[in-house]
């Protein structure tokens, strides 16, 4: 018999295979002392342990950056940080040298500090690192102890279900999708190293199942979806054969579909839409244009300063974002102004302790305190607009002064740049993705040229649910009815206003959710690139006039309403994608 077991979604897909148990463990370091002639040797053991996992380190960073990209690369330079700290490397030198104590010994009380110390901080970007500071902690006491790293699953018939209480990144780097089909852990988050390099090999992962992971035994069938967070265990002979039966449909379609993914995208009742497309880190672009992105309707620049100790020059940013535009000549290109904390903080930003760091100092907030990182950021983007449409969007608005002082801090690099400047001012938009942007809005509307709509952060903050809260997962839903209103206030008001608004949230990027945004007039979006030949063709199967009288008439009383009589309309429209979301059990 099945059960279902629910965690976070972390990285969208669904797998099906056996489990595969991986815990990488060092427990119970023995309490081992030395004399006071050994104290020198022992210091030397640890300082070797230390090179040789740097060593290790920096090897796995070239290695994951030509594989993967620049970004996944620098997961370990955070890694080797934590080796080099001086707290922690002092810290064990001194228990050799004052206790007489093993090095590996010293290492591990010193671990143990670090740890709490995290865990004490309550910062969401610093548990994000616990995996890291586990991850240093096994490679040093490995070498110390002379212990082999786990094997990973070799070529077999069929890919597996990595199931494991932590999967340390420097794993995470050696995985291929071709032997491990998904990935679920005990702890972990959305914007841990681990998830962030499995989002870069497509490979789905559900996070934060707690002690939940214990009913994932070794070999038992598991049947997993990285969007919603659920784990079916032991999955029925029907599931299974949807399962395969949707995958093979999917492939299939999304083969199609991209071998036609150029031209317009139109209901069937002639409505022009745009798609365009996420972008996070730069080597998506060729594929989003190859799947026929209309532009980059939210170009994430976190890339640029995730992981890296100093501030970005402005010249490698006007690069990456030259870059972007002339990959798109002809559309916009909506660069999305860094949106760090809550889970995001550059090595270089002095991360302050926060209850809630997801209603703290982030986004807009932390650029208009630091002008040198936020002009440097706006100046790039004003000398690369020279070589395309360029856009300018604020995350995280909730008042007039932030526009303002922005628009303040536009104007001075405009008169700084001189010449270099273009003839007319880039259009500013902000993100609607807190409930004070949407009650401001016509207030805010005269100060900007566009709108975009953030279904995830609005949801979480209208719901009062936790995106990243396993327990809540049934909560956070993007179609409640009482977002739904917001939506179509949203949409009226950029109408009285005469501006351009588009939605860039998940919402966007599911058949149903795309579909009831039509309902409520939208019809500018954009989604992730894997989203991107799907949603095309969704939009081409549906009438906007059926849809929007769909959604006018409907009284739902919850999200699973809403979604279930969308759905219903998607699969008489012929849209097959209906299907793989209620596997996912919507």
């Amino acid at each position: 018999m099945n059960s279902l077991v629910e965690g976070v979604g972390a990285s969208p897909g669904r797998a099906l295979g056996p489990v595969c148990r991986l815990d990488w463990e060092i427990e119970g370091v023995a309490h081992r002392t030395i004399r006071p002639e050994e104290v020198d040797a022992e210091v030397e053991r640890f300082d070797a342990a230390r090179a040789e996992a740097l060593v290790r380190l920096a090897s796995l960073g070239e290695e994951t950056a030509r594989r993967l990209g620049p970004f996944e690369g620098k997961v370990f330079e955070a890694q080797a940080y934590m080796i080099e700290d001086p707290i922690l490397v002092e810290g064990t030198r001194s228990y050799i040298r004052d206790n007489y104590l093993a090095a590996e010994r010293a290492f591990e009380l010193q671990m143990l500090e670090h740890r709490v110390r995290m865990l004490d901080s309550g910062h969401a970007m610093v548990l994000d690192r616990l995996a890291d500071l586990q991850d240093v902690r096994l490679r040093v006491l490995s070498s110390l102890l002379g212990v082999d790293e786990p094997q990973l699953p070799s070529v077999s018939d069929e890919p597996v279900i990595l199931v494991a209480r932590d999967l340390p990144p420097s794993l995470a780097a050696k995985l291929e999708p071709e032997q491990v089909a998904g990935i679920v852990t005990a702890g972990g988050s959305r914007g841990g190293h681990a998830v962030v390099i499995a989002r870069s090999l497509g490979i789905p992962a559900v996070v934060g199942l707690g002690s939940e992971i214990d009913r994932l035994p070794q070999g038992a069938c598991v049947l997993m979806d990285g969007r919603t967070g659920k784990v079916v265990l032991e999955p029925s002979a029907g599931e299974i054969e949807a399962f395969h039966r949707i995958s093979a449909r999917v492939t299939e379609r999304r083969e199609a579909i991209e071998a036609v993914a150029v031209g317009p995208t139109t209901t069937t009742d002639g409505v022009i839409l745009e798609i365009q497309a996420n972008v996070d880190r730069p080597d998506e672009i060729v594929r989003a244009r190859r799947l026929g992105a209309e532009g980059i309707g939210l170009f994430r620049t976190e890339f640029l300063v995730i992981g890296h100790r100093e501030i970005p020059t402005e010249e490698e940013q006007f690069q990456a974002y030259r870059a972007a535009l002339e990959a798109f000549p002809g559309h916009d290109v909506t660069l999305r102004t860094f949106d760090i904390g809550g889970d995001k903080f550059p090595l270089f930003l002095s991360m302050p302790t926060e209850e809630n760091p997801y209603l703290g100092w982030r986004a807009i907030r932390v650029c208009l305190d630091m002008p040198e990182l936020f002009g440097n950021q706006l100046r790039a983007a004003v000398r690369a607009s020279r070589y395309g449409s360029m856009r300018i969007l604020l995350p995280f608005i909730t008042s007039i002064e932030e526009i303002e002082n922005t628009r303040i801090l536009l104007d001075e690099v405009y008169r700084s740049l001189g010449t270099e400047a273009p003839e007319m001012p880039l259009p500013l938009g902000i993100m609607i993705e807190t409930p004070a942007a949407l009650e401001q809005i016509d207030q805010m509307a005269p100060l900007v040229d566009f709108l975009s709509l953030g279904t995830n952060d609005l949801t979480q903050y209208v719901l009062a649910a936790d995106r990243g809260n396993a327990r809540l997962a049934a909560i956070f839903d993007a179609a409640h009815p009482a977002l739904i209103g917001m939506y179509r206030r949203l949409a009226a008001a950029a109408a009285e206003h005469e501006l351009e608004v588009s939605v860039c949230g998940e919402l966007a990027g599911e058949p149903v959710g795309m579909s009831l945004l039509i309902g409520l007039g939208y019809s500018r979006f954009s989604v992730s690139v894997s989203a991107l030949a799907e949603q095309r063709e969704v939009a081409r199967a549906v009438s906007a006039a059926d849809l929007a009288a769909l959604v006018s008439s409907a009284k739902w009383r919850n999200a699973r309403s809403c979604r279930a009589e969308i759905s219903e309309y998607l699969e008489h429209a012929g849209v097959t994608m209906g299907d793989a979301e209620r596997l996912s059990g919507e």
